[in-house]
Formats: structure tokens, sequence, C-alpha cells
């Protein structure tokens, strides 16, 4: 990469970022809303899935984390 052209390639760059983040959430967006058209109806139970499934990933990046200090 040229020296004279790297504020305009690192701009480039976060704007790809910025756009595939953006193209990322409007997907996520669209299957959920496809998923709520669904016509069945699910267990109450299922309602505890997101929380769980996020606290079990944030709890493994801490012991990941932790561990990396440690050695």
């Amino acid at each position: 990469m040229p020296e004279h052209n790297i504020p305009l390639s690192l701009l480039l760059f976060n704007v790809g970022v910025e756009i595939g983040q953006l193209l990322f959430v409007g997907v996520v967006l669209v299957v959920i809303e496809l998923l709520k058209r669904l016509p069945r109806r699910l267990p109450n139970w299922t309602t505890w899935i997101p929380p769980y499934a996020i606290g079990g990933l944030a709890s493994f990046w801490v012991i990941e984390r932790l561990h990396f200090l440690t050695h």
C-alpha cells in the first residue's frame, strides 16, 4: 500500500466494515421477521434459550481470557 494512500485506504476499509455489519444486522432482522410469521407456537421454555446461550458464551470467553492471562 502506498504511503500517500493510507488515510483513504483506512477510510474505505472502515466504510466496508460498517457496510458489512449493517448487512449482517439486516439479514438477522429479516430472518427474525420470517420466523415470527411461522404459524406454529413454540413452547414457553424456549424463551430461556437466548439468555442462557448468551451467558454461556460470555462465560466461555471470560474463562478463555483468564486462562490466557495465567499462561
